[in-house]
């Protein structure tokens, strides 16, 4: 050990201390100490050994600093989530008691005593109901500071929203109509006419269901049925939401007929997929609007 340098060992004892305080930027000045024929080979292994120290804490330290990062980030997304669910859960308890009033409200309105009354004709010519509800539902979204795209108001993918639509409500129409054929042939008289369609059942409600079909899929698929996918946490959460929007769907239907609850339950199911194929309403609310159309040019409103 007679040919131990003090300034190696001055060297070490220094970054040693830059080790305890966290710096590391003498290491480079360590390493070419370790060579055994400037020094002792005692104090060239004692600076190796300083020197591979270093580098190991130094990279042990930056990935506990990556994996602090990585957990910081993942903290920021759960408690955005979080407060996205809550946001999601409010909105959800408000759209239930609206959707709720509007079925009472109409019940109340088709009844035989309101139905006397001429002031109260109004809001069964228009959709003032609808649309004051929507209003309601829009004021709600607003206070929930959600985006207007996370309820499927959106024209992003509306090509194929649309392609896709005009495929399914063609099929949709199709179907209708070879059951219309089969029941004219096999069971004539349950329909008025035997012709498929008939022009003769144009009204008013032919031109204002361009708004009344989008209103009720911005309700139905936008918020209740996206709002359930994103709340709901298990596997099959798409089909849950649009089970529980096809009854709510239909029960919002009830207050007309039970037939209009049935069809409206079926029909949901469709525009219910469509819906979480596309995560738009331009596709349904077409479709909706064709379909619907089609069916009462088709004398299918008369059983409603």
């Amino acid at each position: 050990m007679e040919n131990i340098n003090p300034e190696i060992i001055k060297a070490l004892t220094v970054h040693a201390n830059k080790i305890v305080a966290g710096s590391y930027e003498d290491v480079d000045k360590i390493l070419s100490l370790t060579d055994k024929t400037e020094n002792s080979p005692e104090l060239a292994e004692l600076a190796e050994t300083f020197g591979m120290m270093s580098v190991k804490i130094e990279a042990r330290e930056y990935a506990l600093e990556q994996t602090i990062e990585e957990l910081k980030k993942k903290n920021a997304h759960i408690v955005a989530l979080n407060t996205i669910r809550v946001q999601l859960s409010s909105l959800f308890v408000s759209i239930v008691l609206l959707v709720s009033s509007y079925t009472f409200a109409l019940g109340v309105l088709a009844s035989e005593f309101i139905l006397k009354q001429h002031f109260f004709k109004i809001f069964t010519r228009y959709p003032i109901v609808e649309i004051i509800s929507v209003l309601i539902i829009v004021r709600i979204m607003l206070v929930s500071r959600l985006s207007l795209k996370d309820f499927g108001v959106t024209f992003a993918g509306w090509k194929r929203s649309v392609a896709e639509s005009l495929i399914v409500s063609t099929a949709f129409i199709g179907l209708l109509a070879l059951f219309k054929h089969w029941v004219c042939v096999h069971h004539p008289g349950v329909f008025k006419e035997n012709q498929i369609f008939s022009l003769s059942y144009f009204n008013l409600s032919y031109v204002t269901y361009i708004l009344i079909a989008p209103l009720q899929e911005f309700v139905a698929r936008g918020v209740v049925q996206g709002s359930l996918e994103r709340l709901l946490d298990t596997k099959y959460r798409g089909f849950i939401s649009i089970l529980v929007t096809c009854f709510l769907f239909g029960a919002l239907h009830m207050a007309h007929s039970l037939n209009l609850a049935v069809a409206s339950f079926i029909s949901s199911w469709v525009w219910g997929w469509m819906y979480y194929r596309q995560k738009n309403l331009t596709g349904v609310s077409l479709s909706h609007f064709l379909v619907g159309n089609a069916a009462d040019f088709m004398g299918y409103w008369t059983f409603f």
